[in-house]
């Protein structure tokens, strides 16, 4: 559900009493579900997954996708991953990597070892969904009815298989999990069902729902099942005038109805629009609009006996919900993907006054009210999206702590989507004195003569304020609770409230001693950093740290990360995000250093390509309260000698200076960048150093084989470790199966002799090729190849944006290229991508002769790279990806004989005239060409290496310009002009 509607008549019920044994202790990081690796150097995503997972003992079996991928103000991107086992999703297994310059330096996350768990249900998928009806024990379920099914994108549960874990235990059972949807009584949750014993083990509520004196049932509250249904029909968008039945006159978007001639509730202009419908006090959601002849919608018509009016705050509140998100955090709807928002005003199953507000996981909803007024308030708008909003971010699981962050996030958003909507700013007050005077720290208030939640003063509405204190509800988390129904799956919407005061202390500020037990008891004093601020941080962390079963440390842990990423680590924002939490209880207060400097990023690419110098520079911040005059920084390569300068100058608390420092002679491979920032009376020295990879390559040449044979002739090669030569290695190969066809050959092989290493990704990568001006250019290398089959594989990738995106090359489709096509489907190949490379070294190759093992030639085009294709790439990369898994590896693979192959294209494009003379020149060259615009003439030689670029102005129809080459070497060249967005080439040949 959502909204906790309750008079003081049902405290009683609805909130069970706590005990306080002096003997507790200050709840600390011990209570946490999440872990947290940090790296120490910025890494490969595949390695810091290996790393987190072996933090909880995986095993092969497991493997991970991707759900999303977000960024945030700094640059940090963050990629949310779903934990399956052997192909079954591990529900709640989550994992988040935080990366910077397309390195991870951080993930967090919770994962669930299911080794050894039987993987065959006993009982059947029908067993178990009769067993999740008669828990949910409805008259009546919505695909009984298929018009109102189908309206909701809603069908009959057939039940998913997926692997369940018991939280607080980390024990993991299989399980169905199905999605019940039942309209008497109305309820929709999801049902997981042991499909060993039968047995329920959690009821996962769907629906919001704002309960009144008429139920004590509590709804959960997330959305799933994003409905993107085209309603009314495209005519002229206008802007109406509405008297809102509690925020007086508004101006609204609606849309003029040809069929109806006239004016509806339907706002295109937002995302995939926002449309709001008339229910008729009926149970069922159909197509009504709420019409307008002028597009006036008055008071005189719409303050009627009905609440008609209520129809215009639902769509008002909807639109201004919408541009919250979009207009402070440039979010696109509830889902990020412009979601419809429909409304339904006037819902009543009953057929009398409902007093309720629901997202249906598809849809809002709203009652009359009888206890209540009508539920249209912005604030619980707000609120019910702001379930979406969790759904589609950190998806907090409907239980427990998190079930009470799930409803505090809500509230969190129902008030600054209120401050917002009635001011167009986030300047929210401070509420001076309980019960306080601000509107806007109050859920509700429109509804009734109390307001249903407090956000400032939670125990004036019978709410906690302190983690453990007056009114706390115990959890699964920290005593003994079981969730369900009739316990508000252990106080879900009764703990918001220390979410919610914890929010208000941060955004206005607050002093006081908090009602915690008496040794935990603190005294706070915080100063608020304003309602934009916090509500940034609120926002960064439920989207992009927190997952399914996170705790309030755990929210402590995540806004901390936020506001140090976002602040000064000793900034009033850092103080105010630590002593907020100190101030219901959750953590200790913020302690600083006189003296601290630290070093906060090395930037320059990571990924040097195709001898690009390395330009680098270092920020080091001041996060102690004296200034800082000076700052000795010291780095080295790979270990080496040092370099040391000293920075001089006056540093002010929470500044920062971008310091260069110079990084020359680097050879093709790895390179380890190591940083330190130190100075006289230091505070805190954790956090002056820094590492950064730094991977150089160089210009290839087309048509030159690389047999690998020469020193000269190494590539990098690099493992998930960031570090050379821990798998591919150059040599010659002394493996029993896996040998070189000739005496003395050199190759490249995943270990020279013996068998490669279990759990490891590591890359073979080429030089830069520039293949712009090559005709039907292609890649082709001598292969031998024995691997685990179906476990461990071999693929080749290329990036033409210089290592910052990779594409798979070909598929096993593509003559003379992979054999296998497989993909994960729950036994093994968990590691398999669609197209790779796999099998023992006997097997025989489909459509070719001889084995695997036998060292044979393979090729694929690259004509869509090169001149006249599709996506010709002047800087193209190549790198063989070898992936194995845990457990049995074998003798891998070795690779020979390298090379790119191609002509020099001379095709002119669309010119009329274009003559270079003469040619062969000495140097001195005339060009002609028919243009009246400016000519970008471009020179390349035959390794594809840019050696002149200029722009000439052309005057009159005809363009003619000599240029001096004289200072170029003898040989091969290629001449680019463009000019009137044409291209053309000639060869060039000077001698």
């Amino acid at each position: 559900m959502k909204i906790n509607y309750f008079f003081t008549i049902c405290l009683t019920a609805l909130f069970s009493g706590v005990s306080f044994a002096q003997e507790e202790n200050k709840y600390d990081e011990e209570t946490t579900y999440q872990k947290t690796l940090t790296l120490g150097a910025p890494s490969s995503r595949e390695y810091a997954i290996a790393q987190f997972g072996k933090l909880y003992k995986l095993d092969k079996g497991n493997s991970y996708q991707t759900i999303r991928t977000t960024s945030d103000v700094t640059g940090m991107s963050h990629e949310r991953i779903q934990q399956y086992y052997k192909g079954i999703k591990v529900e709640f297994g989550t994992l988040i990597t935080h990366s910077r310059d397309g390195k991870v330096v951080s993930v967090n996350g919770e994962l669930y070892n299911a080794s050894g768990l039987a993987l065959v249900p006993v009982i059947s998928s029908e067993t178990g969904f009769q067993k999740a009806i008669a828990a949910t024990g409805a008259r009546k379920y919505l695909w009984e009815d298929a018009a109102q099914a189908d309206l909701m994108e809603y069908s009959k549960p057939i039940g998913e298989l997926v692997l369940f874990p018991i939280v607080k235990t980390g024990v993991v059972r299989l399980a169905y999990k199905f999605d019940v949807y039942a309209t008497e009584p109305i309820s929709r949750e999801e049902v997981f069902v042991d499909a060993v014993s039968g047995a329920i083990l959690f009821r996962n509520p769907i629906i919001k729902h704002a309960h009144g004196l008429i139920s004590q049932r509590q709804i959960e509250t997330y959305s799933k099942n994003l409905e993107e249904i085209t309603v009314g029909r495209k005519s002229a968008l206008v802007a109406g005038s509405a008297d809102t039945r509690y925020y007086l006159n508004r101006s609204i978007e609606t849309t003029f109805d040809a069929t109806l001639n006239k004016y509806v509730l339907n706002d295109l202009t937002r995302g995939n629009g926002i449309v709001t419908y008339n229910c008729e006090r009926t149970g069922s959601m159909p197509s009504t609009h709420f019409q307008d002849d002028d597009n006036n919608w008055t008071a005189a018509e719409y303050d009627n006996a009905n609440k008609d009016n209520a129809a215009l705050d639902a769509h008002w509140g909807a639109i201004k919900t919408f541009d919250f998100w979009k207009n402070i955090f440039n979010r696109n709807s509830f889902d990020d993907n412009n979601g419809q928002i429909r409304s339904y005003v006037h819902y009543s199953p009953s057929g009398a006054g409902w007093d309720n507000a629901q997202w249906t996981g598809s849809v809002m909803r709203y009652g009359d009210g009888s206890s209540f007024n009508a539920l249209t308030s912005v604030d619980v708008i707000g609120h019910e999206i702001g379930h979406a909003i969790c759904q589609y971010t950190a998806n907090l699981a409907y239980q427990n702590q998190s079930g009470a962050m799930n409803e505090g996030f809500s509230d969190i958003w129902g008030v600054c989507i209120e401050q917002y909507a009635l001011n167009g700013n986030l300047n929210a007050p401070q509420d001076t004195a309980s019960p306080g005077t601000q509107a806007v720290w109050k859920i509700g208030e429109k509804l009734a003569t109390n307001p249903l939640r407090s956000i400032s003063y939670p125990l004036t509405r019978g709410n906690p304020d302190t983690y453990k204190g007056t009114y706390y509800s115990t959890t699964g988390d920290d005593g003994n609770c079981s969730p369900g129904p009739n316990n508000d799956n252990c106080g879900v919407h009764n703990n918001s409230g220390v979410f919610n005061h914890w929010f208000y202390i941060l955004t206005a500020g607050k002093a006081g001693t908090n009602n915690a037990p008496v040794i935990q008891r603190d005294t706070y004093n915080v100063t608020g950093i304003g309602m934009a601020k916090s509500s940034q941080i609120a926002y960064y962390a439920e989207r992009d740290y927190l997952t399914p079963n996170s705790t309030f440390m755990d929210a402590r842990n995540a806004t901390l990360s936020v506001a140090n990423s976002l602040y000064c680590s000793s900034s009033p924002e850092v103080i105010a995000v630590t002593n907020a939490w100190m101030a219901v209880n959750v953590g200790a207060a913020y302690v600083g250093q006189t003296n601290d400097v630290v070093l906060k990023t090395i930037t320059g690419s990571s990924s040097i390509a195709c001898g690009t110098p390395y330009s680098a520079s270092i920020v080091f911040e001041n996060a102690g309260s004296a200034p800082i005059s000076s700052v000795t920084v010291s780095y080295n390569i790979n270990g080496g000698a040092a370099t040391t300068s000293t920075w001089t100058g006056s540093l002010p608390n929470c500044s920062s200076v971008n310091y260069p420092i110079s990084v020359s002679g680097l050879t093709r491979g790895t390179h380890l960048l190591n940083v330190t920032t130190t100075f006289a009376g230091d505070g805190n020295a954790t956090n002056n150093t820094k590492s950064v990879l730094l991977t150089v390559n160089d210009n290839g040449t087309v048509g030159v084989v690389n047999t690998f044979n020469a020193a000269t002739d190494a590539l990098v090669s690099i493992d998930e470790y960031g570090k050379t030569n821990t798998v591919w290695e150059r040599g010659t190969s002394a493996k029993t199966k896996l040998s070189n066809a000739v005496a003395g050959s050199q190759v490249y092989a995943t270990k020279l002799s013996g068998n490669y290493p279990d759990n490891t990704t590591s890359y073979l990568i080429s030089q830069c090729y520039n293949l712009a001006n090559m005709a039907n250019p292609s890649v082709s290398f001598d292969l031998g190849f024995d691997l685990e089959a179906n476990w461990d594989i071999l693929y080749f990738e290329y990036s033409i944006d210089g290592g910052s995106n990779w594409s798979v090359l070909g598929t096993s489709a593509d003559p003379n290229w992979y054999n296998s096509s497989r993909m994960p489907d729950g036994n093994d190949c968990f590691n398999c991508i669609g197209k790779q490379w796999t099998g023992d070294y006997a097997t025989a190759p489909s459509g070719s002769n001889g084995m695997n093992g036998n060292k044979r030639n393979y090729s694929h085009t690259l004509a869509q790279f090169g001149n006249g294709g599709a996506t010709p790439a002047s800087n193209i990369i190549f790198r063989f990806k070898f992936v194995s898994d845990e457990a049995a590896n074998q003798e891998g693979a070795i690779i020979d004989n390298f090379v790119i192959q191609g002509t020099l294209s001379t095709n002119e494009i669309n010119f009329e005239t274009f003559n270079v003379w003469p040619n062969p020149s000495n140097g001195n060259v005339n060009i002609q060409l028919n243009t009246t615009d400016k000519v970008n003439v471009t020179l390349f030689d035959i390794r594809g290496r840019n050696v002149y670029n200029k722009v000439f102005n052309s005057s009159g129809a005809m363009f003619n310009q000599e240029i001096n080459f004289n200072s170029l070497e003898k040989g091969i060249y290629l001449l680019n002009v463009e000019s009137e967005g044409r291209k053309a080439t000639k060869k060039l040949i000077i001698n």
